[in-house]
């Protein structure tokens, strides 16, 4: 299937996992470098009354396990009654591990598509609980804003760069022991660009990419890239498997 194709899974290493495995099991050779870490934030704003939310929306797996857990530790009972949206799969599968019930997933999980479920059309007055990492898109926030919604927005955990030696970095372009890098966030995709630095620049935009939505397609592309592949994140391994049989591999 993937011929030896050697893949540089950039995922933080928990959500890589299963990428890696999959990579593996088909034939191809997973380089792991994860280019996000993820940690908790422990200092929470003060938390309303869960029994007086409409609707809790969930921008990722990691937003909801640190949600959860946090929850948990701080004695604080989740409310049944809370509208569940799930930005996507990955979120929901998380949801269902803690035994939460979910109410939409969009169709596409990016913010444009879920800010389209007809339950968050008409939400003056509503109150939103937004669990979400620090930093990121803020094109949630602002719409269900200026839809009159009363927004609590809770950052539960952060986004850092890890730390590599210089020899690791350096070991990968110089050797050319690559042949094509998964980017499944803006941020990964710019994490990456700065551990190599200025020195393996130019060998990042001669490899093909592997990118999960069109916003980061776009970056790959401004960044210099240039070959640019775009899949589903579902479907990462058919992807993979085709350019292993398209002629331009």
């Amino acid at each position: 299937m993937l011929n030896g194709l050697r893949i540089l899974n950039t995922r933080p290493a928990e959500q890589g996992k299963a990428l890696s495995t999959a990579i593996k099991h088909a034939g191809g050779v997973c380089i792991e470098l994860p280019a996000l870490e993820i940690v908790a934030v422990y200092e929470w704003p003060p938390i309303p009354d869960l029994t007086k939310i409409q609707h809790a929306i969930f921008t990722s797996a990691n937003a909801v396990h640190y949600f959860f857990a946090g929850l948990k530790q701080r004695s604080i009972a989740w409310a049944g009654m809370i509208h569940v949206i799930a930005i996507g799969q990955g979120s929901a599968a998380a949801l269902r591990q803690w035994n939460i019930k979910i109410d939409c997933i969009p169709a596409v999980a990016d913010s444009e598509h879920l800010l389209r479920i007809d339950a968050l059309h008409e939400v003056y007055g509503q109150n939103i609980l937004l669990v979400k990492g620090e930093g990121g898109r803020t094109l949630i926030a602002d719409t269900l804003l200026s839809r009159r919604a009363n927004l609590i927005s809770l950052p539960v955990y952060r986004r850092i760069l890890p730390e590599y030696s210089r020899k690791q970095i350096t070991y990968l372009w110089q050797e050319d022991a690559v042949d094509i890098i998964l980017f499944s966030s803006q941020q990964t995709m710019q994490n990456i660009f700065t551990l190599f630095g200025s020195d393996g620049h130019s060998w990042l935009c001669s490899k093909p990419c592997l990118v999960i939505s069109e916003r980061i397609a776009k970056e790959a592309s401004a960044l210099g890239i240039k070959t640019v592949l775009l899949s589903e994140y579902d479907a990462l391994l058919e992807t993979l498997c085709a350019y292993v049989k398209s002629p331009n591999h």
